[in-house]
């Protein structure tokens, strides 16, 4: 499970906006020969957006600390259907391109083939089950001590 720790700015009646407090602690091995550098990749292109807006179902109140969760894999499975798709498309069309019309035939199934995967992979991301596999959940942050959260953390439970 990958997780950061947060405060909840504002909350409406079933949503929250969460700044992130800390970094996602995800493999734990960014630095290490091996590890996945995903931190590193995420903030070569800039620092993220701090402020999520999510659901919440236990109806936390602004000032109480949570955690943000989503799925060991979760990313993963996103990015490889992202990617993995539209490159498969693109080059099974140029293929098929290929031994149907020979290179003008490439060139057109390649295009053709890369929208229709594009489109797919679009019609895809609404679906429930993608927003459930995705969807980044909010807990009560459970490594605090104070009196003050765990009156707040009973009132979730």
């Amino acid at each position: 499970m990958i997780e950061a720790r947060g405060i909840v700015l504002r909350a409406g009646e079933d949503q929250a906006w969460v700044r992130v407090d800390d970094q996602p602690t995800g493999c734990g091995r960014c630095n290490e020969p091996g590890g996945c550098g995903g931190a590193k990749i995420a903030h070569a292109f800039g620092k993220p957006d701090e402020v999520f807006h999510v659901e919440n179902p236990q109806h936390f109140v602004a000032g109480d600390r949570v955690r943000l969760q989503i799925d060991d894999g979760a990313a993963l499975g996103a990015a490889a259907v992202t990617y993995g798709v539209p490159t498969l498309g693109a080059l099974l069309g140029a293929g098929l391109g290929t031994w149907w019309a020979g290179n003008t035939g490439a060139l057109t199934g390649l295009v053709v083939a890369l929208i229709a995967s594009v489109l797919f992979v679009r019609s895809i991301g609404g679906r429930r089950f993608w927003r459930q596999k995705l969807s980044v959940r909010l807990a009560a942050d459970s490594a605090l001590c104070s009196s003050t959260h765990t009156e707040t953390a009973s009132r979730h439970d």
